[in-house]
């Protein structure tokens, strides 16, 4: 069994990495991002005091995508690397022209000097999409029929920028582990913060509907004060057969690979398939054994960190 678990995880490797598509050929972009540096009651920075970029990035092609890493590099006035990091988009899949917000935490192990000393001297950051995973090769997508019912914004009295909403199943199935994500945006529609759940509920049935409550993860009264806008994505653990045809279409501006193949990748190719062939009985088994795994966005924040929303005003 150590054997063929092996051969799997190298077999879907190397298959996985053909999907994989470069800044330049990229099917994602960055839209906006704003920065700011994380205070002392932040959930998601390393430590107070990091330089923290929030943003947005959308499908700009025709298929669906999964795993949109992104780059982020702070230079200083001098044009100078000061530090580089990356993070994932929070969403599993997306649609061709979805949105998903990204938080980028520049830490003191992101900087050469190992400390924080240079953040007041950052004059630029770059963030570019570095890769994103094109899903158009498989059979399966995201079950799709949970949506936000309803949403109030309110702002008590710590001046926390607050969100009631909830969830309801309108599909046939039962969604596992739904949670939403909500991207803030100030009046010139910049992302100026983001707020992920933790799971809701581990099982949300047919015509349930399931209340949440959202405020941005670093939120100050200065954070709140420039909120004028917000959307909210609701994703679940739940996989569907898809049930139309997929197309792969190279996304505008991409370059052509080579038609020439050399022996050695061919003779991997005939490899890899002769290997998945074999243990594709032993993969259905699999699944049917255990629950799918998937690789969730970074984790949400620690519940006992975050500050209970105070009871939302009576609805008139």
């Amino acid at each position: 069994m150590v054997i063929i678990a092996a051969l799997v995880l190298a077999a879907f490797s190397i298959l996985s990495t053909q999907n994989v598509k470069a800044d330049s050929t990229s099917e994602a972009r960055v839209l906006t991002y704003t920065s700011y540096v994380a205070p002392s009651n932040t959930v998601l920075a390393s430590e107070s005091g990091d330089y923290i970029v929030v943003g947005e990035v959308e499908n700009v092609g025709s298929n669906i995508i999964a795993s949109v890493t992104i780059q982020g590099i702070a230079f200083g006035s001098d044009g100078g690397e000061l530090a580089t990091t990356t993070t994932q988009a929070f969403a599993y899949y997306m649609l061709p022209g979805q949105k998903a917000p990204f938080y980028l935490d520049f830490n003191a192990a992101s900087s050469s000097s190992d400390d924080l000393t240079w953040v007041s001297s950052v004059s630029q950051v770059s963030v570019s999409v570095n890769s994103v995973t094109d899903t158009s090769n498989t059979t399966t997508r995201q079950y799709s029929d949970l949506s936000i019912a309803a949403e109030t914004p309110y702002i008590p009295g710590n001046d926390t920028y607050y969100l009631v909403g909830t969830v309801l199943n309108n599909g046939t199935q039962t969604a596992q582990d739904p949670w939403v994500v909500t991207t803030f945006y100030n009046s010139a529609r910049q992302v100026v913060g983001l707020n992920f759940t933790d799971e809701l509920t581990s099982s949300l049935t047919p015509g349930e509907p399931w209340e949440f409550f959202a405020s941005p993860a670093d939120d100050t009264p200065t954070l709140t004060s420039e909120i004028t806008n917000y959307t909210s994505v609701v994703d679940s653990l739940t996989f569907v057969n898809s049930t139309s045809p997929l197309t792969t279409p190279s996304p505008a501006g991409s370059s052509t690979a080579s038609t020439t193949t050399s022996m050695s990748q061919f003779t991997t190719l005939l490899l890899v398939v002769a290997v998945v062939v074999v243990i594709v009985v032993i993969l259905a088994v699999l699944m049917l054994l255990r629950k799918r795994q998937k690789t969730l966005p970074p984790p949400p924040p620690p519940t006992s960190t975050l500050t209970p929303p105070p009871t939302p005003p009576a609805t008139p």
